[in-house]
């Protein structure tokens, strides 16, 4: 997809902690993202309070770790299966675009993997709604069909009757990880106007009006 979801429009100019080292201003960073340190910039909406990528995001530590795990040039999962983390990153890409560079899918991996078996067991039912509805629709699994068929799911999806859609409750569960984790690395950070001292006023050359935040 070509848009955003849910980007906050206007971000006061905040000065971060010195950014030697880079760390302490990247944990300022989620800290305010999080609305940890009183400033008005949050992670975009499309992340609900109580999703549980909130508590991994929770620790600059934590996520430093995983997305250098991510970072690898030859990734191995540590809980999704091949199939799986494909589907995880195309699905990524088509919510958030930029997700693929970003590392979003090895880095989810990572979270995911510490997850409890209830939120594991979500996650793989999200993905397998996924490919389940590419299958009866367009006879492939979803890492195999167009990009169009895959944002005709998606607007299905996130529409004014997702709520009816067999893929509306998975839609959300995946919405919020992808966001959380892509907003939280260095890529999307900047986009929200962090430059690794101070937050930028405005995000310069943002007129998305919502994206896939049905």
């Amino acid at each position: 997809m070509s848009e955003r979801p849910d980007l906050p429009k206007i971000i006061p100019v905040t000065p971060a902690d010195t950014p030697a080292p880079d760390g302490i201003a990247r944990r300022a960073m989620l800290q305010t993202l999080l609305g940890g340190v009183g400033a008005s910039l949050a992670l975009p909406s499309v992340v609900e309070a109580q999703h549980p990528v909130q508590h991994h995001l929770a620790s600059a530590t934590g996520v430093a770790q995983a997305q250098k795990k991510a970072a690898a040039t030859a990734y191995k999962a540590e809980f999704f299966d091949v199939h799986q983390l494909k589907t995880l990153e195309v699905i990524a890409e088509a919510i958030v675009p930029g997700s693929t560079t970003a590392k979003v899918a090895p880095f989810l991996d990572q979270l995911i993997a510490v997850e409890s078996a209830q939120n594991q067991r979500a996650v793989l039912g999200a993905l397998g709604a996924f490919d389940m509805a590419a299958i009866e629709n367009h006879g492939k699994a979803w890492k195999a069909i167009t990009a169009a068929q895959q944002d005709a799911l998606l607007q299905e999806a996130s529409g004014a009757e997702a709520n009816q859609s067999k893929l509306g409750r998975p839609f959300q569960n995946l919405k919020g990880w992808i966001a959380g984790a892509y907003y939280s690395s260095e890529q999307g950070m900047r986009e929200l106007g962090w430059t690794g001292n101070v937050f930028h006023t405005e995000l310069p050359g943002c007129t998305h009006p919502g994206g896939h935040s049905g």
